[in-house]
């Protein structure tokens, strides 16, 4: 009974935090970070991994899955997959705000709403096998899919890297208990 009694509360702390997130309720700032990272499949994404480039500049690495690219081929609102993927990139990368999160999100809507097109000279898709949005891009003023993809999804904004990627992970590798439930098992 004892058991079922934790995996009870387990169940209901899941259900409570998904509810939050959908109903959109803002938890207190410090609350924010207390929050379990997640960075395996969603809706759209296979993974989402992040490499540091160094000097503070990193690259959100998403793997789309087949659904994403159907979506952007056939979806009526395509912009509902990118605020699908955008919460799942939240969910995992801490501290997109400001011009950076306006970036990253530029670079997620180009890449997601062109993800259907195939390159048949690279014989891969237009956007590649995943949408690499890198932290040095700066945001447009007055983004549309045009001037996105004008820039080749920013990808001519900002610096080039010439550094290596290193270390790409997934930020939650390790993390077995993502809603601590372990903790409420007596």
């Amino acid at each position: 009974m004892l058991l079922r009694r934790g995996a009870l509360r387990a169940a209901t702390l899941c259900l409570a935090t998904g509810l939050a997130a959908v109903a959109g309720t803002a938890a207190a700032p410090g609350a924010a970070h207390a929050d379990p990272i997640y960075c395996g499949p969603s809706k759209f994404i296979d993974k989402i991994e992040v490499a540091d480039w160094g000097n503070g500049r990193f690259q959100i690495v998403v793997t789309p899955n087949g659904e994403a690219r159907n979506y952007a081929a056939w979806a009526l609102d395509q912009r509902a997959a990118v605020v699908d993927e955008w919460h799942a990139i939240q969910a995992c990368v801490r501290g997109l705000y400001g011009g950076l999160a306006d970036s990253i999100w530029q670079q997620l809507d180009c890449h997601q709403r062109m993800s259907w097109a195939w390159d048949p000279r690279r014989r891969d898709w237009l956007t590649g096998p995943t949408y690499d949005l890198e932290s040095w891009r700066p945001p447009l003023s007055g983004a549309n899919l045009v001037s996105e993809l004008r820039t080749d999804c920013l990808n001519k904004l900002g610096v080039d890297e010439n550094s290596r990627v290193v270390d790409p992970h997934r930020p939650d590798d390790g993390e077995t208990d993502l809603q601590n439930a372990w903790a409420d098992i007596a």
